[in-house]
């Protein structure tokens, strides 16, 4: 009986994962595949051609990734809102709830900011005749900064629901795992986009 009694004190205690935080744990474990499998392709791609990017149709007298200057202007919006996405939760995990709003609206109109500078940068190609199926380097642009500008337009919809919630005061120091899971997916855009402007930017007014 005495050994029985002892015994819960003895046992250690963990602190538990929240099930929301586990969700989006696993949600972006599957994400980290996908991008994974998308950045195999494109070295793939890379390594079955003597000459990388392929030269562009003959219809088309400049190429159109250039690093500078929307792509760097983009990543430097996108990379800002990751920096007021992160202090506006911590703002209110201490009950900051102006900060918060100040920070996480901030967070929203930097992601739409940079939707939109790739939505021109993506209309410019297409207008110097440029498309999807021009040759596979564009078909690997395409779809890695299509997928991943996606991915911001989901952020960008999560981001407005937590603030509409916040609105009806249904987060606090206290209760905001929504805040720190959407908080999460959000630096993992971020960090996405990192590689993908390191690799299809950089990488190829390197190396080309």
């Amino acid at each position: 009986m005495a050994m029985a009694a002892m015994r819960p004190e003895t046992q250690p205690e963990y602190p538990a994962i929240k099930p929301g935080m586990m969700g989006m744990y696993i949600f972006l474990a599957s994400e980290v595949m996908f991008f994974g499998s998308l950045f195999a392709v494109y070295f793939y791609l890379y390594g079955s051609h003597l000459v990388w990017p392929p030269p562009p149709p003959s219809n088309i007298s400049e190429f159109y990734v250039n690093w500078y200057p929307i792509p760097v202007v983009n990543t430097i919006v996108l990379f800002s809102s990751a920096f007021t996405c992160h202090f506006a939760a911590d703002a209110l995990a201490h009950d900051n709830r102006r900060r918060f709003f100040f920070l996480w609206t901030a967070t929203i109109l930097l992601g739409l900011a940079f939707e939109f500078g790739q939505l021109y940068e993506f209309i410019a190609a297409f207008g110097r005749g440029l498309n999807l199926t021009a040759n596979s380097f564009a078909s690997s642009f395409f779809i890695m900064t299509g997928f991943h500008g996606a991915h911001v337009l989901g952020g960008l919809v999560l981001l407005t629901l937590i603030l509409f919630r916040a609105s009806r005061g249904q987060f606090s120091s206290q209760h905001h795992v929504g805040v720190a899971a959407v908080t999460l997916y959000w630096h993992f855009v971020d960090v996405v986009w990192f590689f993908l402007f390191t690799i299809l930017y950089v990488g190829v007014a390197l190396f080309r």
